[in-house]
């Protein structure tokens, strides 16, 4: 394989990477929007099985969306094309591990909100 088809595959996997955190936005959004609108008319039944169902899905989107940051940094730093200077195409080792804790405090985040909504603060009588 050339280092130009090695670098079109790691342009192609962080594409996959994006395309999975653009699915991850949708779940969150989408159990927000569960939250805020019927968040504190759900059962416990209801909230257990919708938290269970988003965690599963959320925790599968983060997998993914790590492992392809990581194959696509690998195949970035194994391409040496004529012309690119070796500090350009550097590993950026950070970057998968950075993903996976942002996205897993946005899913952490989701769920304190969908606490919030259920389990209102009383202000004083």
């Amino acid at each position: 394989m050339t280092p130009y088809e090695t670098l079109d595959l790691a342009q192609s996997t962080f594409s996959n990477s994006l395309a999975t955190y653009a699915i991850l936005l949708t779940l969150v959004s989408g159990y927000l929007l569960t939250a805020y609108i019927v968040g504190s008319d759900l059962t416990h039944v209801q909230v257990r099985l919708l938290t269970v169902l988003y965690l599963t899905v959320a925790a599968i989107l983060i997998w993914s969306m790590s492992a392809y940051a990581y194959w696509g940094d690998l195949f970035s730093s194994q391409a040496r094309p004529t012309g690119v200077e070796r500090s350009m195409m550097a590993p950026q080792s950070w970057l998968p591990a950075f993903l996976a804790i942002v996205n897993i405090g946005t899913v952490i985040g989701s769920m304190f909100f969908m606490w919030n909504v259920r389990h209102p603060k009383r202000t004083g009588d």
